[in-house]
């Protein structure tokens, strides 16, 4: 798991910038550049409040979930609030838009 793309991921998916991100999790905007980026790996404790500015558990963060898309991380964020008559409907649309492409 690249942390770092993790933690850009999850943060696109909450519509935070890397400044608004770092705020809430107590660190330098230049810091948290540097642990998306790759040149810096996060202490537990800096990933921990990290996690809890988004949001996340530790274990949430490390979990069985594959690495996705922000847009799609964002989309799933944004299912979570819909009513079960919501899902359905916007399943059936998901349906229906899979069939056009596969020319069904």
């Amino acid at each position: 798991m690249e942390i770092g793309k993790r933690i850009r991921n999850l943060r696109l998916a909450k519509d935070l910038s890397v400044n608004g991100l770092a705020k809430k999790a107590y660190i330098s905007q230049s810091y948290l550049s540097d642990i998306e980026n790759g040149r810096t790996a996060p202490s537990l404790d800096k990933l921990t409040l990290i996690c809890e500015a988004l949001d996340i558990s530790l274990s949430e963060f490390f979990g069985s979930v594959p690495e996705l898309p922000a847009e799609i991380i964002k989309l799933i964020e944004s299912a979570r609030k819909l009513t079960d008559e919501e899902i359905k409907l916007l399943s059936h649309f998901l349906e229906v838009i899979g069939e056009r492409k596969s020319g069904i």
